[in-house]
């Protein structure tokens, strides 16, 4: 029904490629026994249909070696396109409340810092990865996911699948050459926040 009515693509929240994780977002019905996300994934996608997946980094669970976890998941379950986004405390949420009474936000300062809270930016501190860290594990899960070889598969499969690979061929390309651009984007960051990080969150 949502092919016929013209839909082409889907944004699908998948949030993290582990159990750990699913369990501490409490997507706990993600983990029910019998589900097989490829398979759900190829479903949608027969009705002409892309799957865009998005995943979430620096969950209290997350350490060194996420980011190429990511990557896997989402080649594993098949789907066109990633978006890989930083945990952020929106404030107004149960997350905001949660960290902050820990002292974790760093970028509390408004209206300045409201600029960063887009999703695209670390705003506080991570349990198990350092600022530095955690952009890095956001970078590696991007060039993983959109390297050439990886989008070489995926053009394969669409062509196996008889499927238009282009739209997913085209998305992919821009997204790797997007990939420069963004390292630029967090070294000007860390060099202009990075400090914050080296002591105590100010309070406003």
């Amino acid at each position: 029904m949502a092919a016929s009515a013209g839909c082409r693509g889907v944004f699908v929240g998948f949030e993290s490629p582990t159990p750990d994780g699913l369990q501490e977002l409490g997507k706990k019905f993600n983990l029910l026994g019998g589900r097989d996300i490829r398979t759900s994934v190829r479903r949608i996608q027969r009705h002409k249909i892309q799957v865009a997946g998005s995943f979430v980094i620096g969950l209290d669970r997350d350490g060194p070696g996420v980011g190429r976890r990511v990557a896997e998941a989402a080649s594993r379950y098949g789907v066109d396109m990633l978006n890989v986004l930083f945990l952020t405390p929106l404030p107004g949420t149960r997350l905001w409340d949660q960290m902050n009474a820990q002292d974790r936000i760093v970028l509390n300062e408004y209206p300045r810092d409201w600029a960063h809270y887009t999703l695209g930016f670390p705003v506080a501190r991570y349990k198990r990865l350092s600022v530095d860290e955690i952009i890095d594990e956001v970078e590696t899960c991007n060039r993983d996911f959109f390297s050439m070889p990886r989008i070489a598969r995926r053009v394969v499969r669409d062509l196996r699948g008889r499927r238009q690979p282009f739209g997913s061929l085209v998305s992919s390309l821009a997204s790797r050459g997007n990939t420069r651009p963004s390292r630029q984007v967090h070294t000007d960051f860390k060099r202009d926040q990075g400090q914050r990080w080296n002591g105590s969150a100010s309070q406003t």
